[in-house]
């Protein structure tokens, strides 16, 4: 198991943020299991986690239809 939360916070510290409308599936698990590559608490991807950020919003509401099928 890994640990992106630490990665998260410094992400958001140089990134700005797209939009505020829809929210992040997360429930504050923050690990993924780097064989599945998802997040264990939401489902994510590394790269779905690391880019909810700055996704327009358009994008949030693909990768939350994507989470429905994993």
């Amino acid at each position: 198991m890994t640990e992106t939360t630490e990665d998260k916070q410094k992400y958001k510290l140089t990134h700005k943020q797209a939009d505020t409308t829809i929210d992040s599936p997360c429930i504050g698990v923050c690990t993924y299991d780097e064989s599945d590559e998802f997040c264990v608490g939401c489902n994510r991807s590394q790269e779905e986690l690391q880019n909810w950020w700055i996704m327009t919003k358009e994008q949030k509401l693909e990768t939350l239809e994507k989470l429905l099928d994993r």
